[in-house]
């Protein structure tokens, strides 16, 4: 997997996103800021997803040039 790495950091990303909710809805942060770092947590996300859609699949290359 060419972009392992990149996403492995994206990951990471959202890991410390998902923390900074639970801190969030624990201290009883205002909702609108919540709700923002909610977003910001579907971004990271769609940006895993978007990482993952364009690598080519390994197991398709296998068999390419047979």
């Amino acid at each position: 997997m060419r972009y392992k790495n990149n996403v492995l950091d994206k990951l990471t990303q959202v890991d410390a996103t998902i923390n900074r909710i639970t801190i969030q809805v624990n201290r009883n942060v205002d909702p609108s800021e919540v709700s923002d770092s909610i977003q910001t947590l579907k971004e990271q996300l769609e940006g895993v997803r978007e990482m993952i859609s364009i690598e080519p699949d390994d197991f398709e290359q296998q068999f390419v040039n047979r």
